[in-house]
């Protein structure tokens, strides 16, 4: 995948699963993708994602948003 193939990707991500997050950035990593997202108080969420198959990946980046949400909203 591109990385603007995988921006198109977390943003689509973002949008459909409503998440309260918007998208920053994303780099290439030694076999992964690192992605950072800013929560609406500005602050910046690291992920990294393993390199594979874009069902793969939508995956990853969705389980470890998903994540972040609910820790936030147990605080």
């Amino acid at each position: 995948m591109t990385i603007a193939s995988l921006e198109a990707l977390m943003r689509n991500i973002l949008v459909h699963r409503r998440l309260p997050f918007t998208f920053h950035s994303v780099s290439a990593a030694l076999d992964a993708w690192d992605f950072v997202v800013c929560d609406p108080a500005g602050a910046k969420l690291s992920l990294t994602v393993p390199a594979g198959r874009p069902v793969d990946i939508r995956s990853a980046i969705q389980d470890q948003l998903e994540t972040a949400v609910e820790a936030a909203a147990s605080r």
